[in-house]
């Protein structure tokens, strides 16, 4: 992104962070050291500290946690803290054994030893409540420049979509190269590109028209929507999806 010399600038690369990552953007990291339970103090919601980011544990797990340093914050302080750790924060499921890197705003499993090296494997990995996901399927907060550790393909991954950049045009509208984010070896290969999670709704680059993306007869269909897009993707990347008049639907 280019460095912009002006204050008037400042509410343009607020929009851009929105838009790219979503509400969570503006939402600050916990000030506590990871590990740190979390009690709210207008109700008995409890919520463990990882990558400066709040989990939310569910009642059943709180003995979990009992040994964890318990500070008492507010629920609107503890809502003004993100739920997307730091980049590089490794955590893995209480009792689970995959292990992730949170890059982008989005948690990528490390596959074998080798990779967990590359990923520091001295650090500290935080065992994370169950349910940790949801704030990881707000497809707002999806939408980052991506390359494997070692390979040289740059990808603008979107609401479940793998789309490779392939010109100097689109890697500067997505912020450049060094916007571009380090994912573990085989973890891009692993996910499909042919299809958006159903229910996102995009618009390609050069287009004012957005789409829902959705099922009909079988097949993903895009639906002209008035609503604001989740994500713009490179041009092109929507054109193997057929348009139809009447509202695709997602199984809920």
């Amino acid at each position: 992104m280019r460095v912009l010399s002006s204050l008037a600038a400042i509410p343009r690369v607020l929009a851009m962070m929105f838009c790219l990552f979503g509400a969570q953007a503006l939402a600050s990291y916990a000030t506590v050291l990871d590990g740190t339970v979390l009690l709210s103090a207008d109700n008995t919601s409890r919520y463990l500290v990882a990558g400066g980011a709040r989990f939310f544990i569910p009642s059943t797990q709180w003995s979990l946690y009992s040994s964890a340093n318990l500070v008492v914050m507010s629920q609107s302080s503890i809502d003004a803290i993100t739920q997307i750790p730091r980049d590089g924060t490794l955590a893995r499921e209480k009792g689970q054994i995959a292990i992730y890197v949170f890059v982008g705003g989005m948690p990528w499993w490390i596959p074998n030893p080798t990779e967990l090296d590359f990923w520091d494997d001295w650090k500290t990995i935080n065992e994370i409540p169950s349910y940790w996901e949801a704030p990881f399927q707000d497809y707002s907060i999806q939408q980052v420049l991506l390359r494997e550790r070692t390979g040289t393909q740059i990808y603008i991954w979107t609401t479940g979509l793998k789309i490779p950049i392939t010109n100097a045009s689109d890697l500067a509208y997505y912020g450049g190269e060094s916007n571009v984010k380090t994912v573990p070896l085989g973890t891009l290969a692993n996910h499909s590109d042919s299809e958006p999670y159903c229910g996102a709704i995009l618009r390609e680059r050069s287009s004012s028209t957005s789409y829902y993306l959705g099922y009909s007869a079988g097949l993903m269909r895009r639906y002209a929507t008035t609503s604001a897009p989740h994500a713009v993707v490179p041009d092109g990347a929507l054109s193997s999806f057929p348009v139809t008049t009447s509202g695709p639907y997602c199984i809920q």
